[in-house]
């Protein structure tokens, strides 16, 4: 019998409308109330994650520190952690310091932060955020030293530079917790800053060797700090009771997309500027008609949504042996997701977490007459 994992499992907080199809013109029908929103959060911790991402663009409906606040004072304390996004132009440091450590003591255990640089100048300018490629990176990096210096000095604690400058700061009381930073990217001086500061470094889902290409860019690192790195893969999952059921699926999730909003998506590649961003419209490239970039691991995300564009696709023991694999590569933190999120994250509780965790599938991880309406 394979050995109960010990990574962790976090499901996506879906802030903006949810809904079976990607890519339409008109509207997913299911609105990001704050009623489905606790029940997104109930649900995940039902099918046995540990925490959900609450992701930063423009495009969202919510704010997501807003949403976040809100739906950690709707849920229960028993419930999982939020993975707060946060684009280090929008906040000050200091200021953004004390946000999360008053959160983290207002609810004990539930708050980590996920840094995000930013792969789109042009969507950055609607933060009123100009800065180039190397900046963005350059502030990232003063960011996430602020963060971990108020935390952990003893107060009253100062800073200076170009960037940021504070004078004898006072954070007290101090995170009842420690706040884990969470950062990913792709371009070398991304790595070098997760190497320095971060406790876990995302990669969005690629092929396996590219991955593994990247693991040893980054293992070369940490043997140079000395600091342990844990490594987390973001992707989205789709699965069914069986393969082909999971590739309909797939194909169903995309069978909507609008000529006119793929041609819109297609015209704003040109404004990225992100390495991590541009790898995952480059494995678009060349595929067969199916999508697959490698056995099990589907491309069709990407024909109209940014970030992440890829999923695993599959019946319940492929899906949980892709991610057995991703384990044995040194992976121990996988952020998931699937539409309509709330669906797909009992869906995966019920096949594919008993496998991981352990007990038998007829068990089943989620009783529906507990998991709460949907607004």
């Amino acid at each position: 019998m394979t050995n109960p994992s010990q990574s962790e499992f976090l499901w996506f907080l879906q802030l903006s409308r949810d809904g079976e199809f990607i890519g339409t013109k008109e509207k997913p029908p299911r609105k990001p109330t704050l009623a489905y929103l606790q029940s997104l959060i109930s649900t995940a911790g039902e099918a046995g994650f540990e925490g959900l991402l609450t992701a930063t663009n423009y495009h969202s409906e919510h704010e997501n520190y807003t949403a976040a606040v809100a739906a950690l004072a709707r849920s229960a304390p028993t419930d999982p952690a939020l993975l707060i996004a946060v684009r280090p132009g929008m906040f000050h440091p200091a200021m953004y310091a004390k946000m999360l450590a008053t959160l983290q003591n207002l609810f004990p255990g539930r708050v980590r932060v996920n840094i995000v640089t930013g792969s789109s100048p042009a969507e950055n300018a609607m933060y009123g955020d100009r800065e180039d490629h190397g900046k963005r990176y350059e502030r990232t990096r003063e960011f996430m030293q602020i963060l971990r210096q108020l935390w952990t000095a003893p107060p009253p604690q100062s800073f200076s530079s170009d960037l940021y400058a504070f004078e004898n700061a006072v954070l007290d009381p101090a995170p009842v917790q420690p706040i884990p930073l969470y950062f990913g990217g792709a371009s070398p001086v991304a790595q070098g800053i997760a190497a320095d500061l971060a406790d876990v470094y995302l990669m969005w889902g690629e092929r396996e060797d590219m991955l593994a290409e990247r693991l040893a860019q980054m293992r070369a690192l940490e043997a140079q700090t000395g600091r342990p790195l844990r490594y987390g893969l973001r992707t989205h999952v789709i699965v069914r009771e069986t393969e082909a059921e999971a590739r309909e699926a797939a194909e169903r999730l995309i069978s909507r997309v609008d000529p006119e909003v793929r041609a819109a998506f297609v015209a704003s590649h040109a404004h990225v500027d992100g390495v991590g961003q541009k790898r995952q419209i480059d494995m678009l490239k060349g595929l067969d008609a199916d999508l697959m970039v490698e056995p099990g691991l589907w491309a069709g995300v990407g024909m109209a949504r940014s970030g992440v564009g890829v999923a695993i696709v599959g019946d319940p023991q492929q899906v949980a042996a892709k991610i057995r694999r991703y384990e044995d590569m040194g992976f121990s933190s996988f952020i998931f997701s699937g539409y309509p999120h709330l669906e797909e994250a009992r869906r995966f509780g019920e096949l594919v977490m008993p496998l991981l965790k352990g007990g038998a599938r007829e068990e089943r991880a989620i009783h529906t007459d507990r998991v709460a309406p949907v607004a």
